[in-house]
């Protein structure tokens, strides 16, 4: 093998290297944007609850209705 034939193989390989090096930067230097943007997005409304459970009860005010009145409200 020339010296030329090892030159050029040793330039390929090392323009290869730093090509593989560069794209796994690249790639993490993605992965942390979308990190930040998801930091920064709101976080999603929790859907309203639901009606409480009946258990069984033919309505679901009961305890409502036994308890003691409020206090007026403030204006």
């Amino acid at each position: 093998m020339s010296t030329a034939t090892a030159a050029i193989i040793l330039a390929g390989v090392g323009i290869l290297c730093v090509i593989g090096v560069s794209y796994a930067f690249y790639l993490v230097g993605r992965a942390e944007d979308r990190d930040r943007a998801a930091a920064e997005r709101p976080p999603e409304p929790e859907p309203p609850p639901g009606p409480p459970p009946d258990h069984g009860r033919t309505n679901g005010r009961i305890a409502r209705d036994r308890r003691r009145p409020l206090p007026p409200r403030r204006p």
